[in-house]
């Protein structure tokens, strides 16, 4: 069985180190920090400070919206912070999200995402040398001269890891990243009949082997006492990602449903959106439950995947509802 990680959110610095240090005690592998109401890099730091053992990574920082620049060097210092514990991880974001949220350049997000990751490992292996990094491409064209980082790194590689939720992306994170995030509303069959393949080709692309590439499926858990409560959260999440043009494919096994939550959407109505969701795309996306049934579920996910991220529902519900769902996930899958 893959080795679990869990999702982190933000809140004061004692509760984030105190949250981190209950799941290295739990044994979990790895804690993960997104990027959407929070910043990715901020939680980890304070993570930091209370581990020792536990991996620590963003899933995902956006990888347009900073420089390649502040980007290996913020991977620098939060491998320096955890004493070689950090992993990067990235996604390209939404294009509506780039060029609206933060007015940057989204392109063609596959060659785009190619050369940052070039950028960031020149940066990441050579700031300590003090010699010219020059880099010329479609999207970055780079000419730094005169500087060096005055401390050496912790590691001659920090692992970056890419996400990826349709073909192309995720044949590229096969090709030139260290890992694949995959997204919390895959469902089986999604993984079985286009992940797999497609980090299959990216790989003999490369000419890579698999043993060389960390598959990392993250996984929606509501597990409680009160199924239907639970469902509802579920049920949330899902709808939100519906909302999502870039992920219809994904929804393809469920029109009538999909065309319903895009319709509640354009209304404004979040509770028509949730009701929109049936039980049978909650069966699909997520995992619902007591305790051992979300073990057994689970293990159809562990048998395809290096790790599993748990994650807690955490999209159109109360925030409080979202940390007991996580707590739930602690005392659950901890060791």
């Amino acid at each position: 069985m893959g080795r679990y990680s869990l999702s982190v959110g933000v809140g004061a610095a004692a509760d984030s180190a105190r949250l981190a240090r209950l799941a290295e005690d739990a044994g979990f592998d790895t804690l993960w920090a997104a990027e959407m109401s929070h910043e990715p890099f901020l939680p980890l730091a304070a993570a930091a400070t209370s581990t020792s053992r536990i991996g620590l990574g963003t899933s995902i920082a956006l990888a347009f919206v900073r420089s390649p620049w502040v980007t290996a060097l913020s991977a620098l210092d939060m491998d320096m912070l955890s004493q070689g514990r950090f992993v990067l991880g990235l996604g390209t974001g939404l294009k509506r999200l780039n060029e609206r949220w933060h007015g940057v350049a989204y392109g063609k997000p596959t060659p785009h995402i190619k050369e940052c990751v070039q950028v960031i490992r020149l940066i990441t292996e050579n700031a300590h040398l003090g010699q010219p990094m020059r880099f010329s491409g479609q999207y970055y064209d780079l000419d730094i001269q005169g500087w060096q980082r005055p401390y050496h790194p912790q590691r001659e590689r920090i692992p970056i890891f890419l996400a990826g939720v349709r073909e192309g992306m995720i044949r590229t994170a096969a090709e030139v990243a260290d890992g694949l995030l995959g997204h919390a509303i895959y469902s089986l069959p999604w993984i079985r009949q286009t992940v797999l393949p497609a980090v299959a080709r990216g790989l003999a692309q490369a000419g890579r082997e698999r043993e060389q590439f960390h598959l990392c499926l993250s996984v929606c858990c509501a597990i409680g006492k009160d199924r239907a409560a639970a469902q509802r959260a579920a049920a949330a999440t899902i709808a939100f990602y519906a909302t999502v043009k870039t992920y219809e494919p994904l929804f393809a096994s469920f029109p009538g449903e999909y065309r319903r939550i895009q319709e509640a959407d354009l209304r404004g109505d979040t509770a028509a959106m949730v009701d929109a969701v049936s039980d049978q795309m909650i069966e699909a996306f997520t995992v619902v439950g007591a305790p051992d049934e979300a073990r057994r579920k689970l293990e159809a996910y562990a048998e395809l995947a290096d790790s599993i991220c748990l994650t807690p529902p955490d999209q159109l519900i109360d925030p409080a509802e979202t940390e007991a769902y996580r707590q739930a996930l602690l005392a659950t899958f901890g060791t």
